[in-house]
């Protein structure tokens, strides 16, 4: 049975100097049938690729990298050969309502202590 879920929030800054901030406020409401929840606490130098169990597109994902973490992570969907960089305190959020192709691979890249949250919904 699908769940009910929203993605929102907002990017705040002056959009010129001497301006007042303004909000640039996003989000995406739908439904998923399958989820992963990861909290990862990996060890040294590597790489951790996250099991997407039953999901098989992503609709929307949530990679956080916690705090205390010892030094950032590099994500790669897909098996691709982009990273992005994740600095301890950091996220990344990507939402894709009716994916086509899709998100269906996330590796994560530590080069030291770090602890991460994933969350996926499909």
């Amino acid at each position: 049975m699908s769940k009910a879920f929203s993605f929102s929030g907002s990017l705040n800054y002056p959009p010129d100097t001497g301006q007042p901030s303004a909000a640039r406020a996003f989000s995406q409401s739908g439904s998923f049938d399958s989820k992963v929840e990861k909290e990862l606490v990996l060890t040294g130098a590597g790489t951790q690729t996250v099991d997407f169990g039953s999901v098989a597109k992503a609709k929307a994902i949530l990679v956080e990298v916690r705090a205390d973490s010892a030094a950032p992570v590099s994500l790669i969907f897909n098996a691709g050969a982009e990273q992005i960089e994740v600095s301890p305190g950091g996220f990344v959020a990507i939402s894709s309502p009716t994916p086509s192709t899709g998100i269906t691979g996330l590796d994560i890249v530590h080069t030291d202590d770090a602890k991460v949250d994933v969350y996926i919904l499909e």
